[in-house]
């Protein structure tokens, strides 16, 4: 026999559903002054069902939070930036920073673009910016490469080129290879820095200057508008001495490009001064030169706090710590899994006429079901018990204040069963599985109809 089955009158009555009947405790506990109605148990079977279904939830919210926390709290002294002159790991360059130091040089690193300008204005200096992020506007570049004797700059974007005093512009980045390893290339160009150096092996960023150094060809580049208005290659088609099939097929520049002077250095491979990398072929030529030509070197590395509104788009993305993305890939895989795994599926829409009368059996039936789908057998056993109770109160004239002991005592009075026997079976008995249920729910119905029968 299915639960869903058990009789309607099993089912507790319209009147006792209402809150204002409703006790808080069960009918197996006796409870005086309060009309025995409804079930004690029911909440914390409840809680415990919502508890179980907002688990993965919960354990997705504290991981957040734990990411969050961790990302807040102040972080250790240990300087692991890239390129930072006391980074020690292969993305460092610490290892630069203390061959110059030994060699004489002045290594000072400044933390805001005001410790950069003061540090600069102390005296002969040379100034390498790794604006890796690039926070600095066109002018604060300016500013800073003007109060230099010497800047270096580490591939820096179109915009924070156009305030230089000499034409710098991106061609594009360094070719792809499939074998995944850089081809050296030759410096070819009249820097004594760059000759002394002979070769480089690194990928990074092609620019067009007055002096281009170690030479590589962007396919398309022209087409896709690498080298902006004013750089020597636009200049050279506008004076007619450019090639026009080169322009066709792609665009030269260098990976190391000074001003006509040298005052400005703008290197577009700057991983060739990370520890990893600084003694592979003339790297360590290249970075020792062009960073050790003054008694000082200021080291800067632009933070946020750097930025300033002056109306020059800057990407906000640029503002966001690297976590960040990571972080909005896995959230928005969890919302997909979350919304497979917990998304109603719901088939067509069915036409009915209205109004839609419902028998009292089909309701019942269908509560019974529900508690059988969600395997709430000790809900289902309570609300059976509760309406028993009450159904043999009312049978019975025994006043509305009863308790359930009340009840069980005017029932064996009324039969010939014992005290005993009754409060075992109405009131301690718990069913533990769907066939115990079945058989209690119909041995509790024979013993209301005996009992209450004439």
């Amino acid at each position: 026999m299915d639960p869903a089955r058990a009789s309607p009158s099993d089912a507790p009555s319209r009147r006792q559903d209402s809150p204002r009947t409703t006790t808080g405790r069960a009918p197996d506990q006796p409870t005086q002054g309060r009309e025995i109605m409804g079930d004690g148990s029911s909440a914390r079977a409840t809680a415990r069902v919502r508890a179980r279904r907002a688990l993965p939830l919960l354990i997705g919210a504290l991981v957040l939070a734990l990411i969050l926390i961790i990302n807040l709290l102040p972080g250790s002294e240990e300087d692991d930036g890239a390129l930072s002159p006391g980074n020690p790991a292969p993305q460092g360059a610490r290892a630069v920073a203390e061959v110059l130091s030994d060699q004489g040089v002045d290594v000072v690193r400044a933390r805001s673009f005001e410790d950069a300008m003061d540090a600069l204005a102390d005296g002969p200096a040379t100034l390498f910016l790794n604006d890796a992020r690039q926070y600095l506007s066109a002018d604060q570049v300016a500013e800073l490469t003007d109060e230099s004797d010497r800047a270096v700059l580490a591939a820096p974007n179109n915009r924070q080129l156009t305030r230089l005093a000499d034409v710098f512009a991106v061609v594009g980045p360094t070719p792809f290879t499939l074998s995944g390893d850089s081809p050296a290339v030759t410096a070819r160009c009249a820097d004594a820095d760059a000759t002394a150096a002979g070769r480089l092996a690194a990928d990074g960023t092609v620019y067009a200057g007055s002096v281009e150094c170690f030479s590589q060809e962007v396919e398309g580049a022209a087409e896709e508008g690498g080298a902006e208005d004013g750089s020597p290659d636009t200049r050279a088609a506008e004076n007619g001495s450019g090639d026009a099939d080169a322009a066709d097929d792609g665009a030269t520049g260098g990976l190391y490009v000074t001003s006509s002077d040298g005052s400005v250095a703008v290197l577009g491979a700057p991983d060739i001064l990370s520890n990893g990398s600084i003694t592979e072929e003339g790297h360590a030529a290249l970075a020792l030169r062009s960073l050790g030509s003054s008694p000082t070197l200021v080291w800067y590395e632009p933070t946020g706090a750097d930025v300033v509104s002056i109306g020059e788009g800057i990407d906000p993305r640029t503002l966001l710590p690297p976590w960040v993305d990571p972080l909005l890939v896995w959230l928005l895989i969890c919302a997909l899994l979350a919304m497979a795994w917990r998304g109603r599926r719901l088939g067509p829409l069915a036409a009915e006429p209205l109004p839609v009368v419902v028998r009292a059996a089909e309701t019942a039936e269908g509560r019974a079901r529900l508690y059988q789908d969600s395997r709430s057998i000790g809900h289902a056993a309570a609300n059976l018990r509760a309406a028993t109770l009450a159904r043999m109160a009312r049978r019975l004239r025994v006043g509305r204040s009863a308790s359930s002991l009340d009840v069980v005592a005017a029932a064996a009075r009324h039969s010939s069963r014992p005290r005993v026997e009754l409060e075992q079976r109405l009131l301690h008995h718990t069913p533990t599985t769907h066939r115990d249920l079945v058989l209690w729910a119909q041995e509790i119905l024979d013993l209301e109809k005996e009992i209450t029968s004439p």
